[in-house]
């Protein structure tokens, strides 16, 4: 899975669409992946497929993407991203405020994880006739 820079300057008259979706959620699965390397503990829930333009949006997907932002950011090192909503059938969808705190706690997060993966301590050595690093 690719990063792709999240988009955090939501406006009201922006609209949601299949691209922004599948950009979280690929964002989501990139942190997981890189996140692994790193630590060791969390749950992450599968988010399924990416949509198109003849999907539909459900709020569990939705939370799906907070529930998993939150795993990531607890189970490594905790920044400040914003408190976790939950939505639901027949009420209001995702705002902008709301994808705005999300896609910014994912981007606090990448920032911090790559500090870590390419900060990390690594002693070279020599075995045999081979470098290892």
């Amino acid at each position: 899975m690719a990063w792709t820079e999240p988009k955090t300057d939501w406006t009201s008259s922006d609209y949601f669409n299949p691209e922004d979706y599948n950009r979280i959620k690929n964002n989501l699965v990139y942190l997981n992946e890189m996140a692994s390397d790193l630590y060791i503990g969390y749950d992450f829930n599968d988010m399924g497929d990416d949509k198109t333009y003849e999907s539909y949006y459900y709020p569990d997907e939705i939370n799906l993407f907070e529930s998993n932002l939150e795993s990531i950011n607890t189970g490594t090192y905790p920044r400040e991203i914003g408190d976790t909503k939950t939505f639901y059938e027949n009420q209001p969808f995702i705002d902008y405020n709301e994808l705005n705190r999300m896609e910014t706690g994912i981007l606090k997060v990448y920032n911090g994880l790559v500090g870590q993966y390419y900060g990390r301590k690594k002693l070279g050595f020599t075995l045999g006739r081979r470098r290892a690093v």
